[in-house]
């Protein structure tokens, strides 16, 4: 076989395979960069729905989102013991006397912060802890409502349960007034 004989075979074999290989590899490069985006874009709403509910931890949309930490972020080892140390804290039993419960408040603060902290760090957030923790909002009312709510549960579940009585008081009705004014006097 002459030289000119092996590069046209050559050329065949490598425009061949750029035909067959070509698509394949920009289909597996296409949806790689879709993945990547599609997890960041998963994370970042980890992040927006944490940030969006500082205030209202009890939110069933707060407690989602913690929830899909594990998950979301798996494999990245500050966000991780980041989260553990928030969970272990969530899991433990609220001190009965009010001196400790300032101090349990602070050190969950803290370690939700942090956990704040590292998620926005990893997505190139460049927070400040100190904005993370004092530049969010929620209105009194909000948690007004929340204690209502929690009293009224409370309240009927003692009445359910007959831990509670309800008390019924008869009262005469007021004597009915007339729907109408007098006639005008003539």
């Amino acid at each position: 076989m002459t030289l000119f004989e092996i590069l046209s075979v050559w050329i065949l074999i490598t425009t061949i395979l750029a035909i067959v290989v070509g698509p394949i590899a920009a289909v597996i490069v296409t949806r790689w960069g879709d993945n990547q985006r599609d997890a960041r874009r998963r994370k970042t709403e980890v992040l927006s729905t944490l940030m969006r509910t500082r205030p209202m931890r009890l939110s069933y949309e707060h407690v989602g989102a913690l929830n899909l930490i594990q998950l979301e972020f798996y494999g990245i080892e500050p966000i991780q013991t980041a989260y553990s140390s928030y969970r272990a804290h969530l899991n433990q039993e609220y001190p009965k006397e009010e001196g400790p419960q300032h101090t349990f408040n602070e050190e969950r603060g803290d370690r939700f912060i942090e956990l704040l902290h590292q998620i926005a760090k990893h997505l190139g957030y460049g927070f400040d802890k100190r904005d993370l923790e004092k530049l969010s909002y929620g209105p009194q009312g909000w948690e007004n409502d929340e204690n209502t709510i929690r009293m009224l549960r409370a309240m009927s579940m003692d009445l359910l349960m007959g831990k509670q009585s309800l008390n019924v008081v008869m009262r005469t009705p007021p004597p009915p007034s007339d729907m109408f004014p007098p006639p005008p006097a003539v």
